[in-house]
């Protein structure tokens, strides 16, 4: 047997659907509706005069703003297909792209225009995105905006939100980060900012059973233990703690030899995930400690 061998597993199904950042098992975000009716009924418009009301989406790590943006652009674009609308949806995460530029290759990449690597300036990504709003409109969901909102040399959503038939969905964990846009471009974006809570006990006692129900084989952990869980997670109000909690406990147990996940389990679950939040607090203080020095 090599290391890397796949063995029968008693305690998963399939284990991907705890990793923090996976969809939902249905694809459908649970505990969400209004939420996302709110968010549909401001993006409606697009469909009957190809521009809607841009979103400002903001709320804590672990609220589920990813989920909810994802399902609303493929929502889109189902419906755009069913009813043979000229109207395109696409995500970008700016967290990832880091530039205006290679944000707005992901953009015009995701309007099915092949870029090359090198090559291309801003100005001829441009000149490809103003000439795909010939024959459509557009909804692009920008997250973690914030990695592109201050490059001043730049202005990217300022960009964007002047071209015609462009509808933006930014999304950001601070509401700082929309009260700090420039005053030229929040007077011609004039975004509908929509918070989404952190889930409810009941609501994330909800979500993880449901995880926990195609990622576990049946029987291998308790509804009790998942509310334990549950309740420790919303007290610190994100959900990816609690998924995290379970995949660590899931993996614990089955390095134990158990079929079943035991209380034990979760404990130590719990303080293995304790250390990766502090280690995180401790990077962030080590960031604003450099900000600080450079001052």
């Amino acid at each position: 047997m090599t290391l890397f061998e796949v063995k029968t597993s008693r305690i998963f199904k399939d284990a991907k659907w705890l990793q923090p950042l996976s969809d939902p098992p249905d694809s459908k975000p649970l505990c969400r509706d209004s939420d996302l009716e709110l968010m549909a009924d401001f993006l409606s418009d697009v469909f009957r005069t190809g521009q809607a009301r841009n979103l400002f989406i903001y709320g804590k790590p672990g609220t589920g703003k990813t989920v909810c943006v994802q399902y609303l652009q493929t929502e889109i674009n189902k419906h755009a297909q069913k009813t043979k609308a000229p109207v395109s949806a696409l995500y970008v995460n700016a967290g990832r792209t880091r530039t205006p530029y290679y944000t707005m290759v992901e953009i015009v990449t995701g309007l099915g225009l092949k870029v090359p690597n090198v090559g291309w300036q801003m100005f001829r990504l441009k000149r490809a995105f103003e000439t795909m709003l010939n024959d459509r409109a557009v909804v692009i969901a920008i997250d973690e905006v914030d990695a592109v909102l201050r490059k001043e040399k730049e202005p990217l959503i300022y960009y964007l939100n002047r071209q015609p038939k462009t509808t933006l969905i930014l999304v950001s964990n601070r509401i700082e980060d929309a009260s700090q846009l420039p005053e030229r471009l929040l007077s011609t974006l004039q975004p509908k900012i929509i918070m989404l809570e952190p889930y409810t006990k009941e609501e994330t006692y909800k979500i993880l059973k449901d995880r926990a129900e195609h990622a576990f084989q049946q029987e291998a952990i308790t509804e009790e233990l998942i509310s334990m869980v549950a309740e420790a997670s919303s007290n610190l109000a994100d959900i990816r703690i609690g998924l995290s909690t379970l995949l660590s406990a899931g993996l614990i147990a089955e390095r134990a030899g158990k079929a079943k996940i035991e209380t034990e389990d979760i404990e130590t679950a719990v303080k293995s995930e304790s250390k990766i939040e502090i280690l995180k607090k401790m990077e962030t203080l080590k960031k604003h400690l450099e900000k600080l020095r450079k001052r």
